[in-house]
């Protein structure tokens, strides 16, 4: 009984300047299933980093791939196939092993299977592929020699793919479905933090926490919590709540794995896409082509790979279910006006997070740290880390959140909730994106909603703009202006609230990312003029600034400020000093507050 199909994929090099490929499946279906049943195809195809699906994947036979790749000239030049095979099946996995081996001109299997002249590697070597799923993957080919005569080569790479039945037999498997059984939201068990359902107007109302429309993942409908002012008290189910009652709005973020796709920064599956989330309560662990354990530390990759799915470290590092983060950026509490939030002390006291309030800004970072940590203990509440903006950009740009870029808040007063008009949003270039308070809308209008996580009121917003935001994440052994006189002062006994990157961290060292941590995973990167001639760093996703930390300045930023224009976003990142004001580049530096209660 024949148990796997064959795809072939056989390169061929004229000269050191071209290579033509082709991706062959000659295989036949026959395994005693019902072959009807198990449907393995290519639906999609991207060459160096242009789609040609509709070119490349023939028509009526789409398990074939055909493709030259562009001209390979100086060593070290790569041309890339990234394809997605996609299983139609309902009753079946798919396991797929891909072997690459140099042949003759024959095609039969060559004596020597190293290549003087160039390399094939395929990415993942092995995957599965769920009933109604599908998986990506890539075959890279690199000149590693330049030759002064021309070169004939040819390489057949084997994808052996079988089937297995699945144990819910008759019943469809997709991820998303997930979103069904995603971690319920924890609201401890002092009454502090109220569940509340937002509707598109902005109206808070109480609800149950077994109200069934509390929230639902699956529609974009992320679960809300309120804490109110003290003494004040919560009213019954299903009546509202004024604004002027409340304390802070939080947002709960599900525990999720996602599957990797630029695991080496440089050589992306893809770059701009719908990231790929599961909402999972256990822990992924080493399982080659299928998951991997999540490595948690700055420049170290594991034994992940792309395609592959990994727990997000936002969720481990408090060994948590989910987390609640501030719904806004932190204000300053009872501020006027922006000078009367640019403040340089404060405390616990001092925070709100609520729409249309000043952004607390100017403070160094241990101010900011201790006015988080001490906002509720019962809670752990805490300054967001780094790897916690992570894991919202990355759920914000699933199928479960708005799918894009979030809208820039260009604000220039540092009022947290708005959202720039479509003509002064990310298309303007650095300083002219802060158009004022009079071309953008809050929080609660149709604009606003695009500039959520969601696309809606139920999202977390000033991701994009609105003031900086300091991340609890810095060089080792390196504070720089924090307030922090060494890592024993206060933060030895605290690691677990700090993102700590490796000493020899600079602007570039993208490979110093922390996987989860929406830095490295952004790339690749390039460094071009603007429109303005200024000459910046950017990644791949939206040309958002992308500085790494650095031993001059460690310290992470996120989102972008009022004015940093189609810069901003949800991918940028940025570094700074850690000091206060009184360094005047870190007038405009905000924070935002999380809760991680203990499951």
């Amino acid at each position: 009984m024949k148990k796997g199909i064959i795809i072939s994929l056989i390169l061929m090099s004229i000269g050191f300047a071209a290579v033509t490929t082709s991706l062959v499946i000659n295989g036949t279906i026959n395994y005693g299933y019902d072959s009807d049943e198990f449907d393995v195809i290519f639906s999609e195809a991207i060459l160096d980093g242009e789609v040609k699906s509709d070119d490349l994947i023939e028509p009526n036979e789409k398990r074939s791939i055909t493709f030259t790749t562009k001209e390979l000239s100086k060593q070290g030049d790569r041309s890339i196939l990234e394809y997605q095979v996609m299983n139609n099946s309902k009753q079946y996995n798919a396991s797929v092993i891909i072997d690459c081996k140099r042949v003759d001109g024959e095609g039969n299997t060559a004596q020597s299977q190293e290549s003087e002249y160039t390399t094939i590697t395929p990415s993942p070597t092995s995957l599965t592929v769920k009933a109604q799923e599908s998986r990506r993957g890539t075959i890279t080919v690199e000149l590693k020699k330049v030759s002064t005569k021309d070169i004939e080569e040819k390489f057949k790479c084997s994808l052996t793919v079988n089937p297995s039945e699945r144990e819910e037999e008759g019943q469809k498997y997709i991820a998303e479905d997930s979103c069904k059984s995603a971690a319920a939201p924890n609201l401890e068990n002092d009454n502090k933090l109220i569940p509340v359902t937002i509707d598109d107007s902005g109206n808070i109302t109480k609800v149950s926490a077994t109200n069934e429309n509390w929230y639902d993942y699956c529609e974009k409908k992320w679960a809300n919590a309120v804490i109110l002012n003290d003494g004040e008290v919560a009213p019954e189910d299903n009546k509202p709540i004024d604004m002027n009652k409340i304390a802070s709005m939080f947002v709960w973020i599900p525990k999720y794995k996602y599957r990797l796709w630029n695991v080496n920064v440089t050589n992306p599956l893809y770059t701009v896409h719908s990231i790929e989330i599961e909402f999972d309560k256990n822990d992924t662990e080493d399982v080659e082509g299928v998951s991997c354990e999540t490595p948690m530390e700055s420049g170290d990759t594991g034994n992940c790979d792309n395609g592959e799915y990994m727990t997000h470290p936002a969720f481990k590092s408090f060994g948590v279910d989910g987390f609640w983060v501030g719904k806004f950026e932190t204000g300053y509490k009872d501020a006027s006006n922006a000078d009367a939030a640019n403040q340089i002390t404060g405390t616990s006291t001092d925070i709100v997070v609520k729409p249309d309030e000043y952004s607390w800004r100017g403070a160094n970072i241990k101010t900011f740290f201790t006015a988080a940590k001490g906002y509720d203990a019962n809670l752990d509440s805490h300054m967001m880390k780094n790897t916690e903006w992570g894991a919202v950009a990355y759920l914000s740009h699933s199928i479960f959140g708005i799918n894009k870029e979030i809208t820039i808040n260009n604000n220039n007063q540092f009022k947290t909730g708005y959202a720039a008009l479509s003509s002064t949003n990310q298309s303007k270039y650095p300083g002219e994106g802060g158009d004022g308070s009079n071309y953008n809308t809050k929080w609660n209008t149709t604009n606003g909603f695009t500039a959520s996580t969601t696309g809606n009121t139920t999202g977390i917003y000033d991701m994009s703009g609105g003031s900086w935001e300091y991340m609890a994440a810095y060089v080792e052994n390196t504070l720089g202006g924090s307030g922090f006189a060494s890592e024993s002062d206060g933060m030895d006994t605290l690691k677990k609230y700090f993102d700590v990157y490796k000493s020899d961290s600079n602007d570039t060292s993208y490979t110093n990312m922390i996987l989860g941590d929406a830095t490295g995973e952004m790339g690749p990167f390039k460094n071009f003029a603007d429109s303005d001639n200024t000459n910046r760093y950017h990644n791949s996703w939206y040309m958002d600034s992308s500085y790494f930390v650095s031993s001059t300045q460690p310290w992470f930023n996120r989102g972008g400020s009022s004015a940093d224009g189609y810069l901003g976003g949800q991918f940028h990142f940025s570094r700074r000093s850690g000091s206060d004001k009184s360094n005047s580049s870190n007038q405009n530096q905000s924070f935002r507050l999380v809760l991680a209660p203990s499951n």
